[in-house]
C-alpha cells in the first residue's frame, strides 16, 4: 500500500510539473511568440537609459496581429519604475510597462577608449553599434555608427566619406561596451539555416538562449550552440575574398576593395559586377 501510495505521488509530482513547464512554454503567441523568457533580471534603476523595443511590440499585441516575422525595433528610453518580469519605461512623458526581454539597460559609469565598440543610439533614436574613434572623454566618447550602410558613400573614393569619418559625440550613459568573445546584446552572431548563413544581432541573452534581431529586425531565438561570435574587431585586407549579408543571409564571392577598420567600414564588389558597396564590418565575414 506504502509503495502504491508513493508511485502516485510521485505521478502526481511529475504531472504538475509537466503542466508548469508546458504553460510557460506555450504563452499566448499573440503576447510573447519565442522559446525564450519574457521576464529577466535585467538589474536597471529608476532613471537609468536603456534601449527598448516597445513601439511595435504593443502596437501588434494590441492590435492582435501576432509576433512572429513582425519588425521590432529597439529605441532609447529611460527606465521609470523597473520589475522583476516587467518594467515601466518613460517614453516622452508616458509610462510603458514592458518585458524584461525587451529591455536593453545602458551602463550609467560606462567608459570607452578608442577602437572600442559600443552599443548605442543614432540621433534618430534607433539601436545601433559605433565604433570608438576619439575617447578624449571616456564616458562621452566620438564614434561612427556601423550600421548604417545607406548613409555611407558606396563609392570608396567618394568625398563625402571624410564627412562621415568625423563621427559623432554619445552622451554619458548612453551606451554599453561590447566585450570579445563574450554573447551579450549589440554582439553580432552567423547561424545555419535552411542551408544558409543566417545573421543575427543579440538583443537578450538567458542560459544557452539567445533572442536575436535578424533580417528585417523579426526576433529569433536560437541556442549558442548553434551560433558563431563574430569578432568585435576583424582584420580584413584589400583582395580579402569575403561573404557580405545580402538580404537575409551571408553571400559569399565578393572581394573587398578598401578598408577602413578604424571608422567600422568595408568596400566591397560582388565577383561579376561592377557595382561597389559599403559595409559595416559586421555585414562581412572571412
Amino acid at each position: 500500500m506504502k509503495t502504491n501510495m508513493k508511485t502516485m505521488v510521485m505521478a502526481l509530482v511529475a504531472m504538475c510539473a509537466f503542466s508548469t513547464t508546458k504553460a510557460q512554454n506555450n504563452a499566448d503567441p499573440k503576447v510573447w511568440a519565442w522559446d525564450f523568457p519574457m521576464g529577466l533580471n535585467i538589474k536597471a534603476e529608476a532613471g537609468q537609459k536603456a534601449l527598448t523595443c516597445q513601439m511595435h511590440y504593443f502596437d501588434l499585441v494590441k492590435e492582435g496581429q501576432g509576433l512572429l516575422k513582425k519588425t521590432m525595433i529597439w529605441y532609447d528610453t529611460t527606465i521609470a519604475e523597473p520589475g522583476a518580469e516587467k518594467t515601466f519605461i518613460d517614453e516622452y512623458g508616458k509610462r510603458i510597462e514592458v518585458p524584461n526581454a525587451l529591455i536593453i539597460p545602458l551602463d550609467k559609469s560606462a567608459k570607452a577608449k578608442k577602437g572600442d565598440i559600443v552599443l548605442t543610439h543614432s540621433r534618430y533614436h534607433n539601436m545601433m553599434r559605433a565604433i570608438v574613434i576619439d575617447a578624449s572623454t571616456p564616458t562621452e566618447p566620438v564614434v561612427c555608427f556601423i550600421d548604417d550602410n545607406d548613409s555611407w558613400p558606396s563609392n570608396p573614393e567618394s568625398d563625402k566619406i571624410a564627412e562621415k569619418q568625423k563621427g559623432e559625440q554619445l552622451k554619458a550613459g548612453s551606451f554599453n561596451v561590447l566585450k570579445k568573445g563574450t554573447y551579450m546584446p549589440g554582439a553580432q552572431v552567423v547561424y545555419a539555416k535552411d542551408g544558409e548563413k543566417k545573421f543575427g544581432r543579440i538583443v537578450q541573452v538567458s542560459g544557452d538562449k539567445l533572442l536575436l534581431s535578424t533580417f528585417a529586425n523579426r526576433l529569433e531565438c536560437v541556442s549558442k550552440n548553434e551560433c558563431t561570435l563574430l569578432p568585435l574587431n576583424p582584420k580584413f585586407k584589400v583582395g580579402d575574398t569575403v561573404s557580405c549579408i545580402s538580404i537575409d543571409e551571408y553571400e559569399p564571392n565578393y572581394k573587398v576593395l578598401k578598408v577602413d577598420l578604424e571608422h567600422g567600414h568595408v568596400w566591397v564588389q560582388k565577383e561579376g559586377s561592377t557595382y561597389t558597396h559599403s559595409f559595416g564590418i559586421f555585414d562581412v565575414m572571412k
